[in-house]
């Protein structure tokens, strides 16, 4: 078969820190067929100087105000015209044959709605945390645990087949709407995870989820609950356990629930 097209789109808001990284860990792949899309929000820290850096080499790039990540991710998708289609923010980082297994794996069998593999987590500075962690894991598991340390976000590629939707990520929510797309996709069919690193997830104190941890936890019980087929019960009480915990104001360290 011909080279799968593969589109990535990076959503940005001063993040200048790391972009460049970024941008040059999607451009370094050692698999071509990429078209790769830049939405930043309007950022004021130089970001749009880096993304201008690199305008010949992109396939669309905007930098004005959004409505935030989910948004960005939504303006990017009429631009992507990808067999498969992945996001990495731009504080993350893409493995430099990352495109490639994945399209080993999606040339081999084109019918599966995920393509992920294992995910590093690194400092502010890129060192080293946690080496890759990723594994096969059933849909009624993925509802129950959750995605990490079975699957990062940043190491999934989706099969645009099975986005049936006019929108990638649904803007009601302000978190998890990653969770809510692997979720809506591999309710529909089977995800295959490939034994390879793939990306690198940055964890540093100026993030969305370390600094709203309490939201992106009620977020997540709610796409529980809607996709649950048997944890009904488990998941209620891990939404009472979160009210007396907030109640009491014993949840400041994220522990009492999460």
């Amino acid at each position: 078969m011909s080279s799968p097209l593969v589109s990535i789109i990076t959503p940005s808001f001063n993040q200048a820190k790391w972009l460049e990284e970024t941008i040059k860990s999607v451009l370094a792949q050692t698999y071509t067929n990429i078209e790769y899309i830049i939405i930043d929000g309007g950022s004021t820290d130089g970001s749009k100087e880096i993304i201008e850096k690199y305008a010949n080499r992109l396939t669309y790039w905007q930098s004005k105000p959004d409505g935030g990540q989910a948004d960005a991710l939504n303006i990017g998708f009429p631009y992507a015209k990808g067999d498969l289609i992945a996001y990495i923010n731009a504080d993350d980082l893409l493995m430099p044959n990352a495109v490639e297994g994945i399209i080993n794996g999606y040339e081999v069998n084109q019918e599966y709605s995920i393509y992920y593999g294992r995910c590093k987590t690194i400092d502010t500075d890129g060192k080293i945390l946690t080496e890759g962690q990723g594994n096969p894991i059933k849909f009624d598991e993925l509802v129950k645990d959750g995605m990490v340390p079975n699957m990062y976000q940043p190491a999934c590629f989706f099969n645009r087949h099975y986005i049936v939707r006019d929108f990638f990520v649904d803007t009601h929510y302000n978190y998890a709407f990653d969770f809510d797309l692997i979720l809506s996709l591999s309710s529909k069919q089977s995800t295959i995870f490939l034994n390879r690193d793939v990306a690198s997830y940055r964890v540093h104190d100026s993030s969305k989820s370390h600094l709203n941890k309490i939201e992106a936890y009620k977020e997540k019980l709610t796409l529980q609950e809607k996709y649950s087929r048997k944890d009904f019960l488990l998941i209620k009480w891990k939404r009472l356990k979160l009210a007396v915990a907030e109640k009491t104001g014993k949840i400041a360290n994220g522990k009492a629930a999460l």
